[in-house]
């Protein structure tokens, strides 16, 4: 669908005199989030379709995919994605027709499926071995991706062999999702100090992001004296349940600011010292790539995929365990008590920031296309 997110690398590549770029969207708006319908530049257009919820996953089909791909001139077609039906019919529509495509996707998650789910997984995930080029949505992905394709080729028993070099094997490449950070950088210009650490999350207020695991943090923070407050944008099923919550101590210092546009987020994260995304899982994380922009310490656990990329420990934050609350209180306990490690941190974030600017997206993109195309020829 069309995010704020994913359209600023769009717009760039569309802007790229190299790239003649065209977008098919699955579909316009989804019901879980609230940007709004967003404006469909020139290059863009929804597919007709529909979805069912199957398993608490949203599966979409598009009949039309197979004619738009066999009307498409394109050299090569990026396949984002692979749970859904319409996913599987470009992939394997190309695949049959001798197209060049290649797969662009975060790292799966939840891998405790049972046996079933496992098998329909593997099924869905049997067409990558076909394509010219995996785009992986950081190095975590990556190492991933590369294990499932080694695996459905089958072990090596012993040095390469001549099948082994004519083994179709795609090109990998780490390319994480980018947004405008410029903003946000420009914003945190205007950051004042303040006797109270004001910690930040941004996102959906659902039970995997493990909002209900940072508000019970910050309880016991609150209860242990330390002078701390934590604001949180996003909305969700939980925001009823987790506001019920506040007492005669957490009022004022735990505020619920719901869903806010991007446009409103740089000046919010610049209000805020430190930032939180304690998922349980997280196929990238964007709003890290913000923080990050925005001169922040990061707390995200191992689970975030931005955490393995732009969290360094002991650099600019910490990457702790899943599922633990005595982790996000103790990396919230160690910044609330050394105030120049907020500072160092926080400078630190400003130069990593630069491995997502969107200005070198476009290069890393047009390399990808091409080395995806080279390996389609051989």
């Amino acid at each position: 669908m069309p995010s704020p997110y994913v359209q600023d690398l769009f717009e760039q590549l569309a802007n790229d005199p190299r790239i003649d770029l065209r977008v098919l969207y699955l579909e316009q708006e989804a019901p879980d989030t609230h940007w709004g319908p967003q404006s469909m530049p020139s290059y863009a257009s929804v597919l007709p379709g529909r979805w069912l919820g199957v398993g608490g996953a949203r599966i979409h089909l598009n009949p039309t995919v197979r004619s738009a791909l066999d009307n498409s001139l394109a050299d090569l077609t990026i396949v984002v994605g692979y749970v859904g039906l319409t996913n599987q019919l470009a992939m394997w529509h190309l695949s049959r027709h001798q197209r060049p495509w290649a797969f662009w996707g975060e790292i799966p998650g939840l891998h405790r499926r049972g046996r079933i789910g496992n098998w329909l997984r593997s099924r869905a995930q049997s067409p990558l071995k076909l394509a010219s080029g995996i785009a992986a949505v950081g190095s975590h992905a990556v190492a991933e991706y590369r294990r499932i394709v080694d695996d459905m080729n089958g072990p090596r028993l012993s040095g390469p062999s001549k099948e082994d070099s004519d083994c179709h094997k795609p090109v990998f490449r780490n390319l994480p999702y980018v947004c405008d950070i410029g903003t946000f950088a420009a914003a945190a210009k205007s950051r004042t100090s303040a006797s109270t650490l004001r910690f930040l999350y941004c996102g959906q207020l659902i039970e995997r992001k493990g909002v209900d695991l940072l508000m019970t943090a910050m309880e016991n923070l609150i209860a242990d004296g330390f002078d701390a407050s934590l604001d949180l944008i996003g909305e969700g099923p939980l925001r009823g349940s987790l506001e019920s919550r506040l007492n005669e101590h957490s009022q004022g210092r735990i505020r619920f600011l719901g869903f806010r546009p991007v446009g409103d987020l740089p000046l919010l994260f610049s209000d805020a010292d430190v930032f939180i995304l304690p998922s349980r899982h997280d196929g990238w994380g964007v709003v890290v790539n913000q923080a990050v922009g925005a001169g922040m310490p990061i707390i995200a656990t191992e689970t975030v995929g931005a955490s393995n990329d732009l969290v360094k420990p002991g650099e600019n934050g910490f990457r702790i365990a899943v599922d633990s609350c005595e982790a996000i209180v103790s990396a919230m306990k160690s910044l609330c008590m050394d105030r120049s490690m907020v500072k160092e941190f926080g400078q630190r974030s400003t130069e990593i920031s630069q491995l997502v600017e969107l200005r070198n997206a476009s290069n890393q993109w047009y390399e990808f296309f091409t080395s995806a195309l080279n390996a389609s020829d051989h």
